[in-house]
């Protein structure tokens, strides 16, 4: 309502704050000509390679550490450390290691995602039901059967939260480096060639696309979470 209103207040500057109108012709011209689809599949291509590595790492390495409560206080420095790192500040540690193609932006995304998903699953297998370990202990249960029955079940809601909050993020450190790293496709390129260009519109345009595919992917994963998590509160 806002940005229908907005070109007829005064002091309303059209070069920066193209209307609505404007805003969705453009949006409608990239995605007819395949350019919404095409970029949006770079996009999430990197950032769901990315992902995937961070999950596989993530979870594993931090149900490992949470079950054993010595590594937990042992870790918990270094892991607040490299968390604490900014992915930005890894640009040029990445571009070293992998160049400027789809590598370095894989890894960033993985940094970003990995120390996430690593927090929620420590603190997830750290925090699991005590009472039921000591009571499984209590009757000779092995120690795989008590990670694998009491601890990995306890922890999965979250490991689910480490994983949705990651799944963005993921997808925001791939359109950063995107604009900022040598790229020739990607929602990022655009939206920073659009700016180069003072193409205000088509600016706006991919912004809305962008926010479209992170609210897509948060709907996705909501749905998913639902099904596989089903004997969890779900607000």
């Amino acid at each position: 309502m806002v940005w229908v209103i907005a070109p007829f207040a005064p002091g309303y500057d059209h070069a920066l704050f193209p209307t609505l109108r404007e805003t969705f012709d453009e949006l409608l011209r990239i995605c007819a000509a395949g350019q919404c689809v095409t970029e949006t599949t770079a996009t999430l291509g990197r950032a769901a390679a990315g992902f995937a590595l961070a999950a596989a790492c993530g979870v594993l390495t931090g149900l490992a550490v949470g079950f054993h409560p010595r590594l937990m206080h042992g870790s918990i420095g270094t892991i607040d450390f490299f968390r604490s790192l900014p992915a930005t500040a890894m640009f040029p540690l990445f571009l070293l290691a992998f160049g400027i193609g789809d590598g370095s932006k894989i890894a960033i995304a993985w940094f970003i995602s990995f120390w996430v998903i690593l927090v929620n699953a420590a603190y997830g297998a750290y925090y699991s039901a005590k009472t039921r370990t000591v009571l499984a202990r209590l009757y000779k249960v092995g120690r795989f059967a008590i990670f694998r029955h009491i601890v990995f079940m306890e922890a999965l809601p979250q490991v689910s939260m480490g994983l949705r909050t990651a799944l963005p993020l993921s997808l925001i450190a791939v359109i950063v480096s995107e604009m900022f790293i040598g790229s020739s496709s990607g929602l990022g390129e655009r939206i920073y060639d659009a700016y180069l260009t003072y193409e205000i519109a088509a600016l706006y345009a991919w912004l809305i696309v962008t926010g479209a595919v992170g609210y897509g992917l948060n709907v996705l994963y909501t749905l998913l979470e639902r099904r596989v998590l089903h004997w969890v509160g779900h607000a």
